[in-house]
């Protein structure tokens, strides 16, 4: 029994996967398979560290795993010093939209932000203060100034326009850099209104451009369709405030193929297409992407992504991994296709799983080779045919068959077990 795992993290790991959704803490506990997905994005990683961008699309049928291996990739770079943030696509959320679907992604990506002294999102005005506090804590460490000195306010003022000034010749990036002087200035002076009117602004809380003008003297208001240039603003600003870059996780990309107006989903598509030629091309730094959509919502001639050419020409597979006869995938490739988890590797998740259940409840599972094996037959021969059992209907089933074996102790583990028969 693994007694490193804490009763709470096998609480929220159990209690999250039998909700049929992924839990944001102890995926390394319960990680299986994968490797070389996990390489290839690592791979991403480095190179967005080294000042590169990135964009990758997990690609997956419902409960294959896709949202688990975002999950795991976003708790390892955010152990690796980066900032992220993750947004579940729905009809109020898009990449644009009429009704300011663009705008609400992006406040719900700076309202998700995280870092790995503040997992738990909302982090944003965490990293604006400590930014400001290793400047001051630079002028006092090599100038010997000390707060409170007539001149140390000035010198962290030009440290400050330093930065924001080198940001200027970004898309909005006067306007960008102005307002985190403004947020400077509400701090160094206490005034705590305008740390508010800075923080709304950057959150694209603005309504017209009058109120920003008044309020911060900016002519700029982030919109629905401007607000993925902040983004790349983010990202570099978060290399200035002492972080590796910023890591963006978009969920359930499947929500554009549902749009029903034509014209609607090929504005979100060419949308699309712009940020990943930005990543391609060079035109983003320290910014990594990671996308996940189904089969279906990809690939569909009529809706899918693949319906828009200029991403089809970009995205398909090459004929060499079309061809049946060669069983090799490119893992540099722009989208990672997730098969279901083998039934060997469904086999190890099981006793792990039995083992977080033991630590949460404080027993001994009784569970043995036979018994997994007994399961997973049961559950692969539930599947119709043409289909595959998937790892999040097969883990629900599973710790439910956990919880009754743990609550009836007094009865043989046979009897619960087999009472399963299909």
């Amino acid at each position: 029994m693994d007694n490193r795992i804490s009763r709470t993290t096998a609480a929220t790991i159990l209690n999250s996967l039998k909700s049929g959704v992924v839990p944001r803490i102890g995926l390394e506990y319960i990680t299986v398979g994968r490797k070389s997905e996990i390489q290839a994005l690592l791979q991403d990683v480095s190179i967005i560290e080294q000042g590169g961008a990135a964009f990758r699309f997990i690609e997956g049928k419902y409960g294959s795993g896709k949202t688990f291996l975002m999950h795991a990739l976003r708790n390892h770079v955010m152990e690796k010093n980066f900032v992220v943030t993750d947004v579940e696509l729905s009809v109020d959320r898009r990449l644009i939209g009429n009704k300011g679907q663009g705008l609400a992604t992006y406040r719900e990506l700076i309202r998700n932000m995280a870092t790995y002294a503040c997992p738990d999102n909302g982090a944003l005005q965490l990293i604006l203060d400590k930014w400001i506090g290793a400047l001051e804590n630079e002028v006092v460490q090599f100038e010997g100034l000390v707060p409170g000195h007539e001149v140390f306010d000035v010198r962290v003022s030009q440290k400050i326009y330093k930065i924001t000034s080198s940001m200027e010749e970004r898309v909005n990036g006067f306007d960008f850099g102005k307002v985190l002087a403004s947020y400077y200035k509400g701090h160094r002076t206490g005034d705590m209104e305008l740390q508010k009117k800075a923080l709304r602004w950057l959150c694209g809380e603005y309504r017209t451009r009058t109120d920003a003008k008044t309020d911060l003297g900016v002519n700029l208001i982030i919109t629905d369709e401007n607000w993925y240039d902040f983004i790349k603003l983010f990202a570099d600003f978060m290399v200035k405030a002492g972080y590796a870059g910023l890591y963006v996780c978009m969920d359930e990309l499947a929500t554009l193929y549902e749009i029903p107006s034509r014209v609607g989903r090929e504005y979100n598509y060419n949308k699309l297409l712009s940020v990943y030629n930005d990543a391609l091309q060079g035109k983003a730094s320290h910014l990594g992407i990671i996308a996940s959509v189904t089969k279906e919502a990809m690939e569909d001639p009529v809706r899918g992504v693949f319906s828009f050419e200029p991403l089809k020409s970009r995205l398909a597979e090459s004929s060499f991994e079309q061809d049946g006869a060669i069983q090799m995938r490119d893992m540099a490739a722009p989208v990672i296709k997730l098969s279901v988890l083998n039934p060997g590797e469904m086999y190890v998740l099981l006793e792990k799983l039995a083992n977080i259940h033991g630590i949460l409840y404080g027993y001994t599972p009784k569970l043995e080779h036979d018994d997994y094996i007994y399961f997973l037959k049961q559950q692969y021969s539930r599947t119709s045919e043409g289909e595959e059992a998937t790892a999040r209907d097969m883990i629900k089933d599973y710790i439910t068959l956990l919880n009754l074996m743990q609550q009836h102790q007094e009865m043989p583990k046979e009897k619960i077990l087999y009472a399963m028969q299909v």
